[in-house]
């Protein structure tokens, strides 16, 4: 019996670790962990529908592609951080996207950017830029 027990509280310990542990990568999508911020207190959006100069066709418009206070805060509890690197080379690449501002609870400052197809980026303060894919995100204005 007390093997029983063990072996049942050992599994459930593993999968709850495994719920916030990294997940390995495939063909198609990135190595993924867990975005790990503060709370966050404020989102300002200073571009919306924006597209990239880089995409010169004129019969793409991004004007679908516009995100409001509720749709950031949601992306950002969704996210997931992957390597610049590996982004590259899995995620599909869109020209649309949106970019902001944010003030965390902790007073920190971040400048974030997302896009179409649900990969992003954050920048907090002076530190390094975290590249994020949200693989989750299936409400508008994601696609």
């Amino acid at each position: 019996m007390r093997i029983w027990v063990t072996a049942a509280a050992l599994a459930l310990a593993s999968a709850c670790a495994s719920r916030d542990a990294c997940t390995p990568g495939s063909e198609f999508e990135p190595p993924l962990c867990p975005l790990e911020i503060p709370a966050i207190k404020t989102i300002i959006i200073t571009e919306n529908a924006a597209k990239a100069p880089a995409d010169t066709d004129p019969n793409v418009s991004c004007e679908s592609f516009r995100v409001n206070e509720n749709t950031v805060r949601q992306y950002f509890a969704a996210a997931k951080v992957t390597a610049a690197n590996d982004a590259h080379h899995t995620l599909d690449w869109s020209p649309c996207f949106a970019t902001g501002e944010m003030i965390l609870e902790d007073g920190s400052k971040g400048r974030w950017s997302l896009s179409q197809l649900k990969s992003g980026s954050l920048l907090i303060g002076d530190g390094n830029p975290q590249t994020l894919y949200c693989p989750t995100c299936e409400f508008e204005p994601f696609q």
